[in-house]
């Protein structure tokens, strides 16, 4: 019998972010900023993927037709924090002026990303269906996201004509 280990540090604590004006969403999807530093290590044991406090995630990327079999905020999220911070960075941990977020030397590509998530989503007792579904889905889709960082958000049309009015 194998022993389970957890392999997140730290607790998950988010915050629902807004823009002053109205909440933040990226795609109907409500956005979140972590209060603490989330770690994952890896598998091989070998690096150590850490999200830095202020990191901003949509949780799990799924449309809303499927939140009835896959609502985001399930007991993946955790795995998908991981993951949206793997892309955001396109693998190299480096966000913004923090600390490099992982101890591997190279970058991830997004094949080795995807497959950090499928194993961090087995971590957190996703199902094997289950996980082979989201895996499925970010290697389908996912690629438009790679490089994509959510805490850049736009100032919409209606936002910034409320600001020069002031």
């Amino acid at each position: 019998m194998t022993h389970w280990t957890d392999r997140f540090g730290g607790k998950l604590v988010l915050v629902l972010l807004d823009n002053k004006f109205s909440p933040s969403i990226k795609k109907g999807r409500s956005l979140w900023g972590l209060q603490r530093d989330l770690t994952y290590r890896t598998g091989d044991g070998d690096d150590l993927i850490t999200v830095p406090a202020g990191f901003v995630t949509d949780l799990t990327s799924i449309p809303r037709w499927g939140w009835i079999l896959l609502p985001p905020d399930g007991p993946w999220v955790k795995a998908a924090i991981v993951h949206d911070f793997l892309y955001a960075t396109s693998g190299t941990g480096q966000w913004k002026r923090r600390q490099d977020g992982r101890t591997r030397a190279e970058p991830y590509d997004r094949a080795e990303a995807d497959g950090v998530f499928r194993e961090a989503l087995e971590n957190r007792g996703v199902d094997p269906v289950r996980r082979f579904i989201i895996w499925a889905a970010v290697r389908v889709g996912g690629a438009k996201g790679w490089g994509t960082d959510d805490s850049r958000q736009p100032v919409s049309a209606a936002d910034e004509a409320f600001v020069l009015d002031r």
